[in-house]
């Protein structure tokens, strides 16, 4: 786990809400603190979808609603003079780049274990940190997965070009 501040705000905030930077995430939760509160929770609802569509994984494959559907409207919410108060958002990496990383490394521990690459942005008093972390199916000693994510996640903004340093 590594917790990042990001140097380039607006640059930044330019990417999340208005550009395709982060569309390789899926939004499992989040808030929008403004004049009022916005919770949001990424898990898609069954009872919204008609049953061929629910149980067809090449209409539905996510269980979360993918960031690059949700965006749009998060920018809607925060379009205007005043920024937010705060926001987290909680994203998963889409589970077939996740599998696509963990085949990579050749540990077959990991496939069974892993449930999830997480990364968590938060906005505070203007600054934006992230957080990186991994989601377990079953215990294991090995922090493998732990470390990978952690350099996928600084190559990742690298190859953004977004501004970062270690918090």
């Amino acid at each position: 786990m590594i917790a990042l501040k990001i140097t380039g705000l607006g640059s930044f905030m330019s990417r999340l809400f208005s550009g395709n930077t982060f569309d390789s995430f899926l939004l499992a939760e989040g808030t929008l603190q403004m004049g009022v509160t916005w919770q949001v929770d990424g898990k898609l609802n069954r009872d919204f979808y008609e049953k061929d569509v629910w149980e067809d994984p090449s209409q539905r494959p996510y269980d979360y609603m993918s960031w690059s559907e949700v965006r749009p409207a998060l920018r809607e919410l925060i379009r205007g003079k005043k920024a937010p108060v705060s926001f987290r958002f909680v994203l998963h990496l889409k589970p077939e780049l996740m599998q696509s990383l963990l085949q990579k490394e050749g540990d077959s521990e990991l496939l069974s274990c892993v449930g999830a690459f997480v990364l968590t942005i938060r906005y505070k008093e203007g600054q934006v940190s992230l957080l990186s972390g991994i989601s377990m199916k079953s215990f294991t000693m090995n922090k493998n997965a732990d470390i990978l994510w952690d350099k996928v996640i600084r190559r990742f903004l690298q190859a953004k070009e977004i501004a970062f340093e270690t918090l």
